[in-house]
């Protein structure tokens, strides 16, 4: 039936293949097919108009805009390599797809299972064809593919809309253009958000919302989005972008154009057009699955982000305009801008929170130890994103990120000033968020399996508060003071929280609603019992994910007393194990003493097992000792282990994997001796050997031959031959199989048993001063510990990225009591040396303000000996003392004595016994102002 609507295409059409004819370019003999195809898709739309007139029904299965007869000519003439006609035709199939005319609903009849869009965006996406397009065709490329993701008229899905993200970021990285550049890498950042949003707005039934305007509101973002990226130029800071690895598993398949240094053609812009398997995502291990197509676009689009910015650099000091470093550097940015707009779905659907273990956050294991600046800090702060909105998925991950790498780096003396100096900055914004803190202390510091975060984050910034080790890292003194301040920042703002989280147990003296309430000041010491009304804080919680938190952990109270219980015992437990890491015996009995540790061999045996901060040198010593007791836990500790099926070799990596053997060769045949006899008990009737003395005789040729081909010592390396000649007779006088002997021989040539090293818990030991000094010897020295960083945690990252861990929402005020225990002699010894040895006004003004934030904890939860501390400190640095003299007195002591008595204004009620010295120093200053020889300067308003 003849419609306006139907015709209005007609018309739109035509003239489009009419523009293309009448390009005098089209009159070479090269492009006769070309113009034959415009003409024949002319006529037949002139027919199909005249059917229409006639009133001839059009039957709705032969939509004529989807029909391949009128999109061969469009095809013809992206493929014509003529920029003119290229131009023309990405411009015509642009304006179709913009105003509806294709849709591209009806199946290609080229490709069984693809659909004629996904035909047409391919072919748009191949007239890229790296950095020698013509730049005009690439603005062409980059507006047609915006509105194909973009228009509500057509549907692109999987493989088609990777495809498009791909070309793109091809256009960014091979266009030598910077306005072309800029262009598509805003257009990467709208797609981005059109694909994100649209997932969001599906999952809530909001599918109508998608009809609302959405050319107007994707144009409106990607003006946005360039005005972003022109203001923030590519190149204005430090760029350390990384290129994609070359994965050879099925998920390249669906990777984002990568950059490869050994490609030869489009400069080094892989053209990878491999369709999308739908099985691709599936290599995820999760019950879990889409609900929704849109789901699964985002899932393969943000996957393909992560393995880009996990792509290495080439060797040397990185070039800011490789390829390389350029896709990694926008890789994360583009994956910070994902996570910074991410939704409900993306936050709580476990295919995104897998994904952002399995693959972002071990991607950001590597570029977390990253030397160049951008991405190191980029890294920086996709993590705080993710301790803003994901941290109740990602316990493990987190604490991997702070003991491995921020607070590694702030503890290793060679490492650079501006690594410290954005972990530090980094740091203090995480320290600013309450409810961050207090978390942290409750999810780690109070978790017998994990680090002790908040203490020895506490303890790193103390150090650096106090400028110790700055010489040594060959810092200015002006980079010094700066990380110094920054250091005390990051306190005063731990301190702040604190005090912001007790701030309903505090008693202003001053109001007098308050009068008669002052419940310490004449119970000196005394506990504090919380009322009923401020012991939670559950309806103030302000951590920016408090709405997820609450929903995950609705089902777990948050009781104080446990959590103070746990860290009671896990300080007993890692006492036990600082012990048994000098003397084994030690340290077992005082476990067993403090009820921590069963008295039978199996508790023991599985205490070894299962506790990885043991001393490994020290465990293989404890086991092969002679002693009855101790022979009776080793054959515990091997009876634990399960050897069932596997190879021999195998089974005595395993086995190795727990201890490394002592030096004693009595010691080492106990250990060898007792594995031989499991390895038989778990594999009869299944093995070659006669007896378990073949085995324990095979167990000890093989620990000689891996140190035979191994060892850097040995000069003459042992031939097949001669081990199989080494093991004749060994099977109970007859010999174990050429073959078998030769396949071990193989093995251990090609992968060496480990011996277990002795684990370390901290970085190399600080360097001296004389092997610092040398610039270049000290940046060698942190590459290698940075390159064994990324490593470590990298390792641990794969490790936990399939286990789950509960994240607890800390609600109770108590926490504080026990946090500022652990805290406060590293916090005063951080402020008094700030005083003490440093004349800068910022200096001192930070250490008097954590003096005061201190001072209120320690008033609020009746903590006199802290109090006190606190309180003797401030008032030894008012120089108002018998052995001071009023003329050695700077702006610091002035600031000092005002913060004093603003303490007793404020805090007087909760000063107790405090108030002798608070007094003194009243009446010292009294007497001050009184004197007519003082100088003004000197004198206390």
């Amino acid at each position: 039936m003849y419609t306006e609507s139907s015709r209005t295409k007609s018309m739109f059409l035509s003239r489009a293949l009419e523009r293309i004819l009448s390009d005098k370019e089209l009159k070479r003999s090269q492009h006769s097919q070309l113009r034959k195809a415009c003409q024949v898709a002319l006529e037949e739309i002139k027919l199909e108009l005249e059917k229409q007139k006639d009133g001839t029904v059009v039957p709705p299965k032969a939509n004529y805009i989807e029909a391949d007869k009128y999109v061969l000519p469009f095809e013809l003439a992206c493929q014509s390599k003529c920029p003119r006609i290229v131009s023309t035709s990405l411009d015509c199939l642009q304006k179709l797809i913009a105003y509806g005319h294709i849709t591209g609903n009806a199946p290609d009849s080229g490709a069984p299972g693809k659909r004629l869009i996904d035909r047409l965006v391919e072919t748009i996406c191949n007239c890229f064809q790296g950095p020698q397009t013509d730049e005009g065709v690439q603005l062409q490329i980059i507006k047609a593919l915006l509105t194909a993701v973009t228009s509500p008229h057509i549907e692109i899905h999987e493989g088609t809309i990777l495809l498009t993200v791909r070309t793109c970021y091809n256009i960014y990285l091979a266009s030598r253009n910077l306005i072309n550049q800029t262009t598509a890498k805003a257009t990467l950042t709208q797609m981005l958000n059109v694909i994100f949003t649209r997932m969001e707005n599906q999952a809530v039934s909001m599918n109508s919302s998608y009809s609302l305007s959405w050319e107007v509101d994707a144009l409106i973002g990607f003006f946005m989005s360039l005005a972003f990226w022109v203001i923030y130029p590519l190149n204005c800071t430090v760029s350390n972008l990384t290129g994609l690895d070359q994965n050879s598993d099925s998920e390249s398949k669906v990777a984002p154009p990568v950059v490869r240094a050994d490609t030869q053609h489009m400069n080094g812009v892989v053209d990878d057009r491999a369709s999308v398997s739908s099985t691709d995502i599936m290599n995820i291990q999760t019950a879990a699955r889409f609900s929704h197509i849109l789901q699964k676009d985002a899932f393969l689009v943000f996957r393909s982000l992560c393995k880009l910015s996990m792509k290495p650099l080439a060797d040397g000091p990185p070039d800011p305009k490789s390829h390389e470093l350029r896709s990694k550097v926008v890789s994360l940015q583009l994956l910070l801008s994902v996570l910074q707009g991410a939704g409900p779905v993306f936050r709580t659907h476990e295919m995104f929170v897998n994904a952002i273990k399995q693959y972002l956050c071990v991607a950001l294991s590597k570029n977390g130890v990253s030397s160049v600046p951008e991405v190191f800090e980029l890294s920086l702060a996709i993590f705080l994103t993710l301790l803003s909105h994901f941290k109740v998925h990602l316990k493990m991950q987190i604490e991997v990120f702070f003991r491995e790498i921020f607070l590694t780096i702030l503890e290793t003396s060679s490492s650079s000033f501006e690594h410290k100096w954005m972990v530090i900055q980094t740091l203090t914004r995480i320290c600013a968020d309450a409810q961050c803190v207090v978390d942290i202390y409750v999810n780690y510091d109070c978790d017998l399996n994990a680090a002790n975060i908040f203490e020895r984050l506490v303890n790193d910034l103390s150090k650096i508060a106090q400028g110790r080790s700055g010489q040594e890292l060959g810092m200015t003194p002006l980079q010094e003071l700066s990380l110094r301040k920054k250091g005390l920042e990051c306190l005063v703002s731990i301190l702040k929280c604190m005090v912001e989280w007790s701030k309903d147990l505090y008693v202003n003296p001053n109001l007098q609603t308050n009068l008669g309430q002052e419940h310490q000041a004449d119970s000196d010491g005394a506990e504090t019992k919380l009322p009923e009304h401020v012991s939670s804080r559950r309806d103030s919680v302000s951590s920016q994910d408090s709405a997820v938190s609450s929903s995950v952990q609705s089902n777990q109270p948050d009781h104080p007393e446990q959590y103070e219980v746990i860290k009671q015992q896990k300080e007993i437990i890692e006492h036990g194990i600082e012990l048994f890491n000098k003397k084994p015996k030690r340290g077992v009995q005082y476990l067993q003493e403090q009820g921590m540790l069963g008295t039978s061999a199996e508790d023991i045996a599985q205490f070894l097992h299962q506790e990885e901060r043991l001393d490994t040198t020290q465990v293989g010593e404890f086991l092969g000792e002679n002693a009855k007791f101790n022979k009776e836990v080793m054959y515990c500790y091997v009876d634990q282990l399960d050897f069932c099926g596997k190879d021999f070799v195998s089974a005595l990596r395993t086995f190795l994997e727990g201890f490394r053997l002592p030096g004693e060769a009595q010691k080492i045949d106990r250990l060898m001796e007792k594995f031989a006899a499991r390895y038989l008990e778990c594999n009869q009737g299944q093995t070659l050997f006669a007896s378990a003395d073949t085995a324990y005789v095979l167990a000890y040729s093989i620990i000689m031959l891996t140190t035979d081909l191994h060892s850097p010592q040995v000069k003459n390396k042992m031939t097949k031959e001669q081990y199989i000649k080494m093991n004749r007779g060994i099977n109970d006088s007859k010999d174990l199989p050429e073959e078998y002997l030769s396949s071990i021989y193989d093995e251990i040539a090609g992968k060496k048993i480990a011996m277990k090293e002795s684990k370390e818990y901290s970085i190399t030991p600080k360097s001296s001063k004389q092997s610092v000094a040398n610039e270049k010897q000290r940046r060698l020295l942190y590459n290698m510990e940075m390159e064994q960083m990324a490593k470590t945690a990298k390792a641990l990252m794969e490790a936990v990225s399939h286990a789950q861990a509960p994240f607890f929402s800390a609600t109770h005020l108590e926490h504080v009591r026990p946090m500022f225990k652990l805290a406060w002699t590293p916090l005063l010894a951080a402020f008094s040396v700030g005083l003490q040895d440093c004349d800068d006004q910022e200096v001192a003004s930070l250490c008097l303000e954590g003096i005061r934030c201190a001072i209120r904890i320690a008033c609020i939860f009746s903590m006199q000996l802290e109090r006190d501390a606190y309180i003797q400190a401030l008032a030894r640095f008012t120089l108002l003392t018998a052995s001071s003299s009023i003329t050695e007195m700077k702006q610091k002591n002035i600031d000092t004595i005002k913060t004093l008595i603003t303490v007793a204004h404020t805090d007087g009620n909760y000063l107790g016994n405090s108030w002798h010295e608070v007094g003194f120093i009243l009446i010292s200053t009294d007497q001050i102002n009184k004197k007519k020889d003082i100088p003004s300067m000197v004198k206390i308003s």
